[in-house]
């Protein structure tokens, strides 16, 4: 269920495949993921999983040089649950965390759980951990209003098909669910903290979902989840660099020539920025990081700076690459997603979580622009 779409979000991340990356951080073989047996396994071989798991973290920490003494403090704070571990990496689950988060993540990695355990041939459980009666609620199981869902391809009976739309469905809203429970989680964090928070009070995963554009039209402009990205991460450069919103989608001329002034690309910087916006070029973590430095520096910019700024901006990218994964392609236009339905989805989801997180602070500094949040 949700699990999968946490493992497709972390490979596009690292640009390696779903089941290299499975095999790299679990140490179990690429076939187990590729038979759909993933979960089980981790469940069946928890103490082997979890030496790999130490193994390989503890190499990460000492390339970046944290002595080996620290490292058992390191592990010892791990949660379990993809859900859990999903937060937990963007900084955003620990002992300051909301009870809203930790309560729901906990909740989504439990169905997960419970789902993995079902037998293959036992119907009746899997229908009944789907359905309104399950822990999770009737609110998951509530039909999406959108075009569609995107979904492997496959072969089944029409019995099958009807429950794997149904899994679907139901996998769809625990990902929405979880994602707008990001969204509140950060907001959390910066009331907490003190820090500026350019997106402050306002859904700030909606800035990444535009509405579909007319059927009919014969050229459909990038504007799905990683282009709107794109386009955020233009505009919050221009609000570092000058204070101000751009009143306009930043163009990709005026990203290119940033890009090619920050160093980070020595010409071509306007084909760089069209590659990404395109999908041309997927969007992993390290293209992003990129982005971020090329439009956030300035003459007197400290590399160290700018990758604080981009850990914090790293949560926009999960969002997107996540939200991008539930959407069907466009039956019309190649390469091009079918938005229909998913912003709505999305802040229906944002407001059934807010009256659970503390109300943000007063908004500070000038509010963004229409294009970005109204698209």
């Amino acid at each position: 269920m949700l699990f999968t779409l946490h493992l497709e979000v972390a490979h596009k991340l690292s640009g390696m495949a779903p089941a290299a990356l499975f095999e790299y951080t679990t140490g179990l073989s690429h076939m187990t993921f590729r038979r759909g047996r993933g979960y089980a396994a981790l469940l069946a071989k928890r103490e082997q999983v979890e030496m790999h798991a130490d193994s390989l973290l503890l190499r990460m920490l000492q390339k970046r040089g944290i002595p080996d003494a620290e490292f058992r403090g390191f592990t010892e704070n791990i949660p379990e649950g993809y859900s859990a571990l999903m937060f937990y990496a963007q900084g955003l689950f620990d002992e300051h965390s909301a009870s809203a988060t930790r309560e729901l993540v906990a909740k989504l990695d439990a169905s997960d759980k419970r789902l993995c355990l079902v037998a293959d041939t036992d119907v009746s459980s899997f229908l009944a951990e789907i359905g309104p009666a399950s822990e999770l609620g009737p609110d998951y199981c509530a039909p999406l209003v959108v075009a569609g869902i995107r979904a492997p391809v496959a072969e089944f009976t029409e019995p099958e098909r009807a429950a794997f739309d149904l899994a679907l469905n139901r996998r769809a809203q625990m990902a929405l669910s979880f994602l707008t429970a990001m969204d509140h989680e950060i907001g959390h964090w910066f009331g907490r903290t003190g820090l500026p928070d350019a997106m402050c009070g306002l859904p700030r995963f909606a800035i990444l979902l535009a509405p579909p554009g007319p059927p009919d039209r014969r050229r459909h402009p990038p504007a799905d989840p990683v282009a709107r990205l794109v386009d955020f991460i233009g505009a919050f450069g221009h609000l570092s660099r000058t204070g101000n919103w751009p009143k306009r989608p930043p163009t990709i001329a005026e990203m290119g020539t940033q890009a090619e002034l920050s160093g980070t690309r020595n010409g071509e910087g306007d084909r760089f920025i069209r590659s990404l916006r395109s999908g041309k070029h997927p969007l992993s973590r390290v293209k992003f990081r990129t982005l971020v430095h090329s439009q956030l520096w300035t003459p007197n910019a400290k590399t160290a700076d700018l990758d604080d700024q981009a850990d914090l901006l790293d949560t926009y990218l999960v969002a997107a690459l996540l939200q991008s994964l539930l959407m069907p392609d466009h039956p019309m236009a190649t390469g091009h997603l079918d938005r229909t339905g998913w912003r709505e989805a999305y802040l229906g989801w944002w407001e059934r979580h807010k009256h659970r997180y503390p109300p943000p602070p007063s908004p500070a500094g000038p509010p963004p622009p229409s294009w970005l949040i109204n698209p």
